[in-house]
């Protein structure tokens, strides 16, 4: 199995490198938007919508609602940190309110188990993912800080894996996830500061307002938010009773799987580009 999930994930980080090195930003934001929508089709069974139609029409709904985005607010709002700053502001915001339904998970489940909020949900989560990648990618030297955020939502995981795997005694979120445990946290986050301070020993003379500080709390608040995105779509996959949101990736499971972190993480390491001067 770790083998598989070793081939899947660099067979992915190729396409992903290639895509994201070839294409402009918005023919990359169009693509990370058709991911999503695959997404989508994986969160409308998490929601409790069975029927394939249904499911596509979810898919449909959330590509309807990016293009309307990109038709209604492109460029003002992609290429504006003046006019992106609230809404990422509130997209953080939102995800740290929903620590506290996954923290009391399954005690408030009532507020949310109807499948139409779920559904929701899943637009907030998968759009906020999506507008925080596009604004990203579109910044100078977009594709590195996509890039490098990809690399960061990575190392997180994997330090998390390997460090629970092995010293993981004490659990996380024992009613959502059984198997993350709070050393397997720590051993993500150790290996998120480590790259932080790679960065930051790599940082380009034009950056150095940036101070030291601000790079490694960018890398604790992606740590942190990478796992909340991933422990939230486990309450999700737990309350529908399915151990995977799909089959699509050898290894890892289904799409949501993999862009579960990357949405947590993605607006606020989007908002602390803004915050620290780089946008």
């Amino acid at each position: 199995m770790l083998v598989k999930r070793i081939y899947t994930a660099l067979v992915m980080m190729g396409i992903f490198l290639v895509a994201v090195t070839q294409l402009s930003p918005f023919a990359m934001s169009v693509v990370v938007a058709v991911v999503f929508a695959a997404g989508a089709w994986e969160w409308a069974g998490l929601s409790g919508w069975d029927a394939r139609w249904i499911r596509m029409i979810f898919s449909l709904v959330f590509v309807g609602l990016c293009t309307g985005f990109i038709l209604v607010y492109h460029p003002d709002l992609i290429e504006s940190s003046a006019a992106i700053r609230p809404v990422l502001g509130v997209a953080c915001f939102t995800w740290l309110a929903n620590a506290f339904l996954v923290e009391s998970y399954p005690k408030l489940s009532f507020l949310w188990r109807a499948r139409v909020t779920r559904s929701l949900i899943g637009l907030f989560v998968l759009g906020a993912g999506w507008l925080s990648l596009s604004y990203m990618v579109g910044l100078p030297n977009g594709w590195i800080l996509t890039t490098l955020f990809i690399v960061v939502v990575a190392a997180s995981d994997v330090g998390a894996y390997f460090v629970g795997s092995t010293l993981g005694r004490n659990p996380l979120a024992p009613d959502v996830s059984p198997k993350k445990t709070i050393e397997g946290f720590w051993g993500g986050l150790l290996v998120v500061l480590g790259l932080a301070a790679v960065v930051w020993w790599l940082l380009p003379p034009e950056y150095a307002h940036i101070h030291p500080v601000e790079i490694f709390l960018i890398g604790l608040f992606c740590c942190g938010a990478s796992v909340l995105g991933d422990l939230t779509i486990s309450m999700f996959k737990r309350e529908s009773g399915c151990k995977d949101s799909g089959t699509l990736l050898p290894g890892h499971g289904g799409l949501l799987d993999r862009l579960d972190s990357i949405c947590g993480a993605a607006p606020f390491f989007a908002l602390s580009l803004i915050l620290v001067g780089y946008a």
